[in-house]
């Protein structure tokens, strides 16, 4: 006998999320959404997330998916996301609250002939240690340097590569700032979604 694990797969629930997120925060303008957002220099990559004034990752399981990189994943996510939520089908319900720490959110994806719908298990708190190192490197060189330029802080390393001036922004600036100006960029580049009732 062969044991079904659901007929939805990752793509599926990406696009009922995407829905879910989009409704959610239809009346937030300066809210955005983005696919497939790398970090830790291409170490991890998170499915969706959702920026306003939190960054917000959401990471898919599927009843299909393995589970063998989530804790892997949520080591790295956990670097630089200010909430993280991971979203399951009922196979993972169990594994993923097993794993993810208690401040990430835990959605259960329903996958019912009738009807596929949501349902909240656990709701995100504020991630409690974000990474300073790790948040910097999600800014563009240029982005760090005008960063700097902000408290005339650019002298000696405009022309040496960016791990240097990663290093610059962590030695004067507090975790909470940076993660503020990660927001602020993430939301000014092009190509991101921005959410709304369209």
């Amino acid at each position: 006998m062969i044991r079904q694990v659901g007929r939805t797969g990752d793509p599926e629930i990406r696009r009922a999320l995407r829905v879910k997120l989009a409704n959610e925060h239809a009346e937030q303008k300066d809210t955005v959404l983005i696919d497939e957002l790398g970090i830790c220099r291409g170490l991890g990559r998170i499915d969706l997330v959702v920026v306003n004034s939190v960054v917000h990752g959401y990471e898919i399981k599927s009843n299909r998916d393995s589970m063998r990189r989530l804790e892997s994943q949520v080591e790295k996510y956990s670097r630089v996301l200010e909430r993280a939520t991971v979203v399951v089908g009922d196979r993972h319900l169990n594994a993923a609250l097993d794993i993810v720490p208690d401040w990430w959110g835990v959605l259960l994806f329903q996958d019912d002939p009738k009807s596929s719908r949501f349902k909240s298990v656990r709701i995100s708190k504020k991630n409690p240690k974000l990474d300073s190192r790790s948040l910097v490197e999600l800014l563009w060189r240029d982005e760090a340097i005008a960063f700097l330029d902000e408290r005339s802080l650019a002298f000696g390393v405009r022309g040496k590569p960016r791990r240097f001036v990663w290093d610059r922004v962590c030695e004067h600036f507090q975790v909470r700032e940076i993660a503020a100006k990660v927001r602020d960029q993430l939301k000014a580049r092009s190509g991101h979604l921005i959410l709304s009732k369209r």
